[in-house]
């Protein structure tokens, strides 16, 4: 009789955000990921460096807040799950099937990066005990080659990851991960700026900052007009689901906000990828290491710059920290998609909506975490596949099936320019820029 009671209530009361603060921190949490601290620096200095921060810059404008713009219009219009967002909006056909798209990207997105939630947490726990200081470079190397083929150690570490995952998100949204981003994401900002601080007080930090900043057209090619297109569509979540379900959990006054709030997501997400560069590059070049990109960078160039600093322990552990809290906002923020389509398509208890949801991301994590050939294989499945089409799927829909009428209501945007700016973006250059990355992709350009 419980459980029917319990049961009832998901259907009567849908759940909110407590503040519009909430809302965008946790949307940020999910969007500021790894890929933020760990790849955008590197590409940014190989790529052009400010040169390429301007053309990145643009690109955020013209297709991240428009697309992060439209997925939350939808779901801000629905209040719903994005199988049930698409259905309510396109009455007829088969588009709720791109809402399942938008799922399984989530699942894929929570599941197969599991081995590197059990990394960061190998790194957070052994830097802090002192167990890297002391090695040379081959064998801080061989240290991560060796975690890599630890199944033990990594299945370990990712049973730790998903006991913090459950305990967040068997809470209703408000004390579960709402409350969570409020705490890390600013936590996060303390530990980069600290680790920035200390960084440019090394002797030859300027080495670094002319390394990531100082302008080369030489090297801005057509490959890193794509790296920089590429870089921005993943970082900001775009088709991933996240977006789109907490947009559907906005309190109703919070919806005249839609655009201002992809405009600061997409800005702090921003934001935290450029900090980066300053939090990285000047220790690597103050200690005369080559700079990487990717797990070289986190598990094999920055152990050697910490064995080298004095305090190392103290500011490699916050370093890994930072990885760890970045990380850990996006993951919770992926679990929550499946969860709502479970509780809202299915009427499921949020107690049995993460039990099936953790099955599902489990069975997928394993794979993954036992074998790098599959994580590597998922990976491509989720980037090339998954998302793209998600995404060119979802700005067909809201320019020409939807309509940009219904979006501009949706969004609250009264005013014409600005929603035939959006509407040009949406409908032509949007899609344009998302074929030609899929093209671009397959090695077709």
């Amino acid at each position: 009789m419980q459980g029917i009671k319990e049961q009832d209530s998901h259907v009567e009361q849908r759940e909110q955000f407590g503040s519009r603060i909430g809302m965008v921190l946790a949307t940020v949490g999910f969007a500021a990921g790894v890929g933020n601290l760990w790849r955008f620096p590197y590409i940014v200095g190989t790529n052009g460096g400010g040169i390429f921060l301007l053309f990145y810059f643009f690109i955020v404008a013209i297709v991240g807040i428009p697309l992060l713009t439209a997925e939350f219009s939808i779901g801000a219009a629905t209040s719903k799950n994005p199988v049930g967002a698409y259905r309510e909006l396109s009455k007829n056909g088969k588009w709720h099937l791109n809402g399942y798209l938008h799922l399984l990207a989530a699942i894929l997105i929570a599941a197969y990066t599991m081995p590197v939630y059990a990394w960061i947490l190998y790194y957070v726990f052994n830097t802090a005990i002192g167990s890297l200081q002391g090695l040379d470079s081959n064998a801080i190397g061989e240290t991560f080659d060796n975690l890599i083929s630890n199944h033990g150690q990594l299945f370990l570490w990712s049973a730790i990851n998903v006991f913090f995952i459950v305990m967040v998100v068997k809470k209703n949204l408000q004390n579960g991960i709402e409350k969570i981003s409020k705490i890390l994401l600013p936590g996060l900002a303390v530990i980069m700026l600290a680790l920035i601080i200390k960084g440019l007080t090394l002797p030859n930090a300027i080495e670094g900052i002319k390394y990531y900043l100082t302008p080369d057209i030489s090297k801005f090619t057509l490959n890193s007009a794509l790296a920089a297109i590429s870089q921005a569509f993943f970082s900001i979540g775009i088709a991933m689901a996240v977006s789109m379900v907490f947009a559907s959990y906005m309190k109703e006054k919070d919806k005249e906000k839609i655009v201002e709030n992809a405009v600061l997501v997409t800005g702090f997400d921003t934001l935290v990828a450029f900090a980066a560069g300053f939090m990285i590059f000047p220790s690597v070049f103050a200690f005369g290491l080559e700079p990487n990109v990717g797990p070289g960078l986190t598990f094999v160039t920055m152990p050697n710059v910490f064995n080298q600093m004095t305090g190392g322990i103290i500011w490699g552990t916050l370093f890994y920290l930072g990885f760890y809290f970045a990380a850990f906002t996006s993951v919770i923020a992926a679990w929550e998609a499946p969860i709502n389509y479970f509780v809202e398509e299915h009427k499921m208890t949020r107690k049995k909506a993460l039990t099936v949801s953790a099955i599902i991301i489990i069975l997928i994590a394993i794979p993954a975490t036992w074998s790098m050939d599959i994580f590597g294989k998922l990976d491509y499945i989720e980037n090339n596949f998954v998302l793209v089409f998600g995404a060119l799927f979802m700005t067909i829909f809201v320019g020409w099936i939807w309509g940009i009428d219904n979006f501009a209501k949706a969004a609250r945007i009264k005013n014409n320019t600005i929603k035939n700016i959006f509407g040009m973006l949406i409908k032509y250059i949007n899609p344009l820029i998302i074929i030609l990355l899929i093209i671009s992709q397959f090695g077709l350009l």
